[in-house]
């Protein structure tokens, strides 16, 4: 069967994000030039469908038609920058994104930058594409997850696998009556207030920074003798909420985080498509990182990402249509920020890569637009022994500088931020 004639059947978690984008840049690295980008990105995309780069995501239809020969289509190379205008150049793509294009690349001297449907995958395969497209070695063989065997659907493996080993649970996550916020963590909502809105349309920004060496190894220390039972996720969104605080952005009592849900499987194969879904925590202070920890882990131990998970493929199954990149066209007149995180961890795969410049002076940003306006999006990483850290956001709802004033800071000291109001407890 002709390539042309090949199609690849997308689920419904796939579906639900295909009308949005991921889009990060990374540098200064060796990427052997626009040449040698488009022979690797067309050697991922002919290994076949279960590949993904290959495929024309649309978000009309699940019937994704499997076309390696127009993986390159959009693939060209720019003006050099350097490592300030990186965020430049991602708002540039985030402006002029398109959901009809799965996937776009800009080489810019030392930098690469990815424009990618959300359809194909959650963050794990834009990072496998970077360690791919960086690798020193002149004629590497094609990575493993390009040819392993892939889990196309793997919600309802890991919804069994968790109710086999969680059979008390069972009936909360069916029903959807599980909690996102331990009940001792709630403080009483105060009832909604009825504000004015005005006309809007989005204006996506960027606020980039990345700590000094050693600023994990160090906050981990920290962690170590002061709060060793809350993770470094935790510990650095509420850094990040403290920061916006601190730089005259009022944040709301409430955190939105992203859970990968490949946690839950127990069986073999590899997972690139969607497997990732956000939860809203309301009732809590984002600025408190023992808060944010135990709501994280009351949600990943009762299971609450695989509700979330399969009630957005519910969703889907039954409207038909993905989730929109913008759902608001009003703003209300003013608000606190709302925020949601987005931890990848650590990159290993990217650290061996071609990189130029030692890691100090090395950047890794993903920008991910937000839906409303009063929402601040976080992405935080960690390659190296070095921090990266972006938000992205709506300039005509936030002030630039401020935004920008608050990632500084957050990349500065974050132990600083966080040890009064612990040490003070």
């Amino acid at each position: 069967m002709s390539p042309t004639t090949v199609t690849y059947k997308a689920s419904a978690m796939d579906m639900s994000r295909s009308d949005t984008r991921i889009i990060c840049g990374l540098g200064p690295a060796n990427f052997g030039g626009i040449e040698r980008v488009r022979a690797r990105l067309f050697a991922l995309a002919s290994a076949g469908p279960s590949a993904r780069v290959g495929l024309q995501v649309t978000p009309t239809s699940p019937k994704w038609k499997y076309r390696p020969d127009l993986v390159c289509d959009n693939v060209i190379e720019v003006d050099p920058i350097t490592a300030v205008q990186v965020k430049e150049l991602l708002v540039e793509l985030s402006r002029t994104a398109s959901a009809e294009v799965p996937l776009r690349a800009r080489l810019a001297g030392d930098y690469l930058l990815l424009d990618l449907s959300h359809g194909f995958s959650d963050a794990v395969l834009p990072v496998e594409l970077y360690a791919y497209l960086g690798n020193p070695d002149p004629n590497p063989p094609l990575p493993s997850w390009a040819t392993a065997r892939a889990v196309r659907n793997p919600l309802p493996r890991a919804l069994a696998d968790w109710m086999i080993h969680n059979p008390r649970n069972i009936v909360d996550v069916v029903h959807g009556r599980l909690r996102t916020v331990p009940p001792e963590l709630v403080s009483p909502a105060l009832a909604p207030m009825e504000d004015s809105r005005v006309p809007w349309s989005p204006s996506p920004a960027l606020a980039v920074a990345s700590s000094s060496v050693g600023a994990p190894s160090a906050l981990t220390a920290w962690r170590a003798e002061n709060l060793p039972e809350v993770s470094i996720t935790s510990m650095l969104s509420a850094a990040v909420a403290k920061a916006l605080s601190t730089s005259g952005i009022p944040t709301a009592y409430s955190a939105n985080f992203l859970f990968d849900c490949r946690r839950y499987l127990r069986a073999e194969g590899v997972v690139l498509g969607n497997f990732a879904v956000g939860i809203d925590f309301r009732g809590i202070d984002p600025t408190s990182p023992t808060a944010l920890h135990s709501s994280l882990a009351h949600a990943i131990d009762k299971g609450r990402p695989l509700a979330v998970g399969g009630l957005s493929a519910l969703h889907y199954l039954k409207t038909r249509s993905a989730v929109p990149s913008i759902r608001a066209t009003t703003a209300p007149a003013t608000a606190d920020a709302e925020i949601t995180f987005s931890d990848i961890g650590r990159v290993r795969q990217v650290e061996n890569i071609a990189w130029t410049e030692q890691p100090d002076k090395c950047v890794f940003y993903p920008l991910s637009e937000p839906s409303i306006p009063q929402s601040i999006v976080v992405t935080s990483m960690r390659v190296r022994d070095v921090f990266h850290l972006t938000a992205t956001f709506h300039d005509n709802f936030f002030d630039r500088d401020a935004v920008q004033s608050a990632i500084d800071l957050a990349m500065f000291d974050p132990i600083a931020l966080l040890a009064p109001q612990e040490l003070s407890r």
